[in-house]
């Protein structure tokens, strides 16, 4: 009897991280799954640590070379035998009730969905739950991701450590193994180019924990602005122009404030008018990120973060 659902982890050079992203899935209510591990190359300690996991509902692929994460994710849903997917990097983990909830909202809807969740965005700085909202109604994955509403951080962001969807929307849309980074966004902003949504449960408590602490080697801790311009440059067809601006002003933008380099100052602000429509928000944003200090805006945005949670628990 095949599983419901699929959890597909690839990992590399990790295995202590590795064996509690496991257990975190192998820990769910949910109990009809399997679990494909695709070990991205050869990696000796990571099958060793893997050995000693007693559960029929394991399943190892190693890959004969590094490909990267989006290569060894689009081996595993090869490999899967389940209706839906659920996507889990090797240093996050999940709470017990995800996959169930996922499910339902997936099940609970009419359409085909993407469907994320809430979670805790852990870092040196303490836990946030973020996204800070879900999704509108039909609201493209581009303006919920890139478009601001508010000042703080964490409005609108679905990692791939989230992410669950039907295994055929998986097989039809495969990662991009050229991108080094943003290959989670990518896939959604194409995915939402053929009219498939997503949609987060509307419960408060958080289905995952995403680990971002800056010491952690993971792409997301890697800046590199000029990669992220050329990369929604090339996708300038599929997403609005707000979100475009957005993405601009907001994500490459601290990218390249992370890195010092003030050439993009104008470089981005420039393109955002010359090809999108900021908003206010996103610009005032954008001015946050280019003259107060990097301490001073965490404060500022995990406050904010602080007084938003408050008055929705109220």
């Amino acid at each position: 009897m095949r599983p419901v659902v699929s959890a597909i982890i690839t990992t590399c050079g990790r295995p202590h991280l590795l064996k509690r992203a496991i257990h975190s899935v192998l820990s769910q209510t949910l109990r009809d799954l399997e679990v494909i591990i695709v070990v991205d190359g050869p990696d000796t300690a990571t099958m060793d640590a893997l050995a000693t996991i007693r559960d029929d509902r394991l399943r190892v692929h190693v890959q004969e070379t590094r490909g990267g994460q989006s290569a060894a994710i689009n081996k595993g849903v090869t490999l899967v035998r389940s209706p839906w997917i659920a996507l889990l990097d090797d240093d996050d983990e999940w709470m017990p009730e995800k996959l169930a909830t996922q499910l339902a909202c997936a099940n609970a809807s009419n359409a085909e969905l993407v469907v994320g969740c809430r979670f805790v965005a852990r870092s040196e700085n303490g836990d946030t739950r973020w996204p800070l909202r879900i999704p509108k109604f039909n609201e493209h994955v581009g303006d919920y991701m890139f478009c601001r509403s508010r000042l703080d951080f964490g409005e609108g962001i679905l990692p791939t450590s989230v992410l669950f969807a039907p295994s055929s929307l998986f097989r039809a849309h495969r990662m991009n193994e050229t991108l080094k980074k943003h290959c989670d966004l990518d896939w959604l902003i194409r995915v939402d180019a053929t009219g498939v949504r997503c949609a987060v449960p509307d419960t408060p408590e958080p289905l995952a924990i995403w680990h971002m602490q800056a010491e952690r080697e993971r792409m997301s801790n890697v800046h590199d602005w000029r990669f992220s311009y050329e990369w929604i440059t090339s996708l300038r067809p599929l997403i609005t122009s707000r979100a475009y601006a957005g993405f601009l002003l907001t994500w490459a933008s601290f990218s390249a404030r992370e890195q010092s380099d003030y050439s993009a100052v104008w470089v981005l602000l420039r393109e955002a008018f010359r090809a999108g429509r900021p908003g206010l928000r996103e610009l005032a944003i954008y001015c946050a990120v280019w003259t107060i200090p990097a301490g001073l805006r965490r404060r500022v945005s995990r406050r904010l973060t602080d007084i938003s949670f408050s008055k929705e628990m109220q």
